[in-house]
């Protein structure tokens, strides 16, 4: 009877601890890190997030006192600016423009930029980093991000200092009309060549990724084929602008009568 009592306060002062640890706002509340180390959301976390967006408004509000909005004089119908650029926010689309028709540059690759999104959780569904603010726990992913961000942020720097009359390309250090060059006239590769070599950048590309993908835990065959057809059309990108800048090919395959042209 005696060690039948014994256990039984074991077992009680084990709910106790148990009860204490899940208890809300106590200091165990705190979520374990893959080093083995602690720290409670609330206050610690919360704290820091609000101190850093006062910070943050705070210099932003100082910014609109200080500094006048880059405002041009007022509109004049009678006189189109040239070029005529987007907000700054819209630069990039705008500059993608020019070097894809307008259904792909406004609509394709923006859905793709979202269903790209969408679905990293899907591609990528171990918990390997969660609540880890490192970009060790998850290089994939972190390099994929970042890379896709400074290819954006490209973008809107290219359309917003490296465009001028007629959305020439012109050096910011260039001055007067006449280092505004006109474009060279842009070419296309035949069919009979471009097909090929889309075919082959994505069934060979993707054949390449799902093989270098396949040691990753969790992906499967269809994931790691979707991924890989993401990551290719992604990179696609910049092969088109960096073959438009550098050789003028404006397209690889054209297809007019069907709106098909890359």
């Amino acid at each position: 009877m005696a060690e039948h009592e014994r256990h039984d306060a074991r077992r009680g002062a084990g709910t106790h601890a148990a009860g204490q640890a899940a208890a809300p706002g106590s200091e165990h509340d705190a979520m374990e890190s893959p080093r083995g180390e602690t720290i409670s959301a609330w206050p610690h976390l919360f704290f820091r997030e609000v101190l850093a967006g006062l910070l943050f408004l705070v210099v932003l509000g100082l910014l609109a006192i200080l500094v006048d909005a880059p405002l041009e004089e007022a509109a004049n119908p009678l006189r189109t600016p040239s070029p005529a650029r987007a907000p700054w926010y819209f630069v990039g689309l705008q500059e993608l423009l020019t070097y894809f028709d307008p259904w792909v540059a406004g609509v394709m690759i923006p859905l793709v930029i979202v269903i790209g999104l969408c679905a990293i959780p899907y591609f990528d569904p171990t918990r390997s980093g969660q609540g880890v603010y490192t970009v060790r726990e998850r290089p994939l992913a972190s390099t994929i991000f970042l890379a896709g961000l400074a290819g954006w942020l490209l973008l809107i720097v290219a359309g917003t200092w490296f465009r001028g009359p007629g959305w020439a390309w012109m050096w910011p250090w260039a001055a007067g009309v006449a280092s505004h060059a006109a474009a060279a006239p842009a070419r296309s590769l035949p069919n009979w060549i471009g097909v090929p070599l889309v075919l082959a950048w994505f069934a060979g590309g993707g054949l390449w990724i799902v093989r270098r993908t396949a040691h990753l835990g969790g992906f499967t065959p269809g994931r790691r084929w979707w991924f890989a057809l993401l990551l290719l059309a992604m990179a696609g990108t910049l092969v088109k602008i960096v073959a438009k800048l550098a050789f003028g090919i404006q397209y690889f395959v054209r297809f007019p009568g069907a709106g098909l042209n890359l």
